[in-house]
């Protein structure tokens, strides 16, 4: 989610691996419901940016059997401790947020908890 970033429009995007783009998905304003669904988590308030980190895990089903959920949850973790390093190396603040209502935050992002999961946020912002 892009809450104040210059030149992008606020609301929740979508990374396209394929064209290395962001797509809006939802235009607005979702701080509020995003906080109130990670336990009133004060930092996803006050963050320029929410990485959502979800997964589909039939995709990576089809390539590793029964150990599909170990290394979605491995990369997630991977995904976000890269995601905090950069953005402290560029003198921003982070917060990585494994608390909140699975149901609620999938249902504020738009993802149906079954087919995508949302599995960990990282807020991002200035100092």
């Amino acid at each position: 989610a892009i809450n104040n970033v210059e030149g992008l429009t606020r609301g929740i995007y979508r990374y396209l691996v394929a064209s290395h783009e962001l797509e809006l998905v939802r235009e607005g304003d979702f701080r509020q419901e995003m906080a109130l669904a990670a336990l009133g988590e004060r930092m996803l308030i006050e963050a320029n940016v929410i990485l959502v980190l979800s997964a589909i895990f039939q995709r990576t089903q089809r390539q590793y059997r029964e150990r599909t959920q170990r290394y979605v949850l491995l990369e997630a973790g991977h995904i976000a401790q890269n995601t905090c390093l950069v953005a402290t190396s560029m003198g921003l603040a982070t917060c990585a947020i494994g608390a909140f209502y699975d149901t609620d935050f999938n249902h504020v992002v738009g993802v149906d908890g079954k087919e995508e999961s949302v599995l960990y946020l990282v807020a991002v912002g200035k100092i």
